[in-house]
């Protein structure tokens, strides 16, 4: 998915790199239909990744409660160790040492299996974000750029217009 909206960056950027140059100016004319063929793509794929991301937070949701379901098992584990020793002293003191050892070894796997998801969706939610503030930047060049072509030609037209009549293209 993220090598689908860069493709499409890529694409936009190949459109206004390979768009006529106005002369005078920083402005370049593209093709409208390529761009908005190009904005209509980065739309549908910007929804699909925040649609991957919720999946990803979803997925670290299912692994955290795993992992505490198998905390819980592993301390009612320990704790009926712990209850079938209880007659005899020695060994009580053995199972509850265990029992200890075993819950704070299954408090130290949830907490790193927490620091690994987070981390994951951190990074994946990082990602997502620049790759967004990527396309705003990328689009607002673009209207910048088609604002400034729109100004120029009106003003054109105009001075033009009491002269002679002027054809426009859209094509």
């Amino acid at each position: 998915m993220e090598s689908e909206i860069l493709a499409l960056i890529d694409q936009l950027e190949e459109l206004l790199s390979a768009g006529r140059r106005v002369p005078l100016s920083q402005r370049v004319m593209v093709p409208a239909p390529e761009a908005y063929r190009l904005l209509d793509e980065l739309r549908q794929a910007v929804p699909r990744e925040v649609a991957r991301a919720r999946h990803i937070y979803q997925e670290r949701e299912r692994i955290l409660q795993e992992a505490q379901t198998e905390a819980e098992a592993l301390r009612a584990a320990a704790r009926a160790e712990r209850e079938a020793l209880i007659a005899d002293h020695p060994i009580l003191r053995e199972a509850t040492a265990a029992a200890e050892a075993r819950q704070e070894a299954a408090r130290q796997e949830v907490a790193h299996l927490r620091a690994d998801a987070d981390a994951y969706a951190l990074t994946t939610l990082r990602e997502l974000q620049a790759q967004l503030n990527d396309v705003r930047q990328a689009l607002d060049a673009t209207c910048k750029t088609t604002q400034g072509g729109i100004a120029h030609l009106t003003s054109r037209a105009s001075a033009s217009h009491t002269t002679q009549p002027v054809a426009i293209n859209d094509g």
